[in-house]
């Protein structure tokens, strides 16, 4: 006797008492999904006056490395990752995601935030940044055997017009340990 001719749905034929069940299952979390939720999640933190959130999602067949960047304080913002290596005349740190273990880059970062650009008061240059409010980086990425441990480096720092800049961070690293694979 197949399983839905098992299950306790008085009244209903066996397609219809099987359809009850897997939607149950679905609606509680107990089922498996391919794509449902993520694939990894790092501890959340806080430097350099940004807060930071990362992790691992699969999407569209892919895996990206997904990580949101939030200054703390009003008028700051996070450098772009358009910034050169060196800064501008030596000033800033452009933004930057890498992983390690597990994860490597299958592309390069990138973002839907909006860029402008900032000149602290006091410096004579101008400095891409991203608009107020969050930035999230997206890195696609793939899984290599071997591990299950990841890790995410992430260099940022954030700038105001009024109030200067904030210590940059450099390679801050997140470690993270991924889902088992299907």
């Amino acid at each position: 006797m197949g399983i839905a001719a098992r299950l306790p749905v008085i009244g209903a034929n066996p397609c219809v008492a099987l359809t009850l069940a897997i939607s149950a299952l679905l609606l509680t979390g107990c089922a498996h999904e391919q794509n449902g939720g993520p694939a990894a999640v790092g501890a959340p933190f806080s430097d350099g006056g940004v807060a930071v959130s990362v992790r691992v999602e699969s999407h569209e067949g892919g895996l990206w490395v997904r990580a949101d960047l939030r200054p703390e304080r009003d008028g700051f913002h996070v450098y772009s990752l358009t910034l050169p290596d060196g800064g501008v005349d030596g000033i800033g740190i452009p933004t930057r995601i890498r992983t390690e273990g597990a994860l490597r880059p299958a592309g390069p970062a990138t973002t839907d935030a909006r860029e402008r650009v900032v000149r602290p008061e006091g410096l004579d240059v101008r400095l891409p940044v991203y608009e107020d409010g969050r930035v999230t980086l997206e890195l696609p990425v793939r899984r290599v055997g071997g591990t299950d441990r990841a890790e995410v480096l992430l260099s940022y720092g954030a700038c105001s017009e009024r109030d200067g800049c904030l210590a940059p961070v450099r390679d801050r690293a997140v470690a993270l340990t991924l889902r088992p694979t299907d």
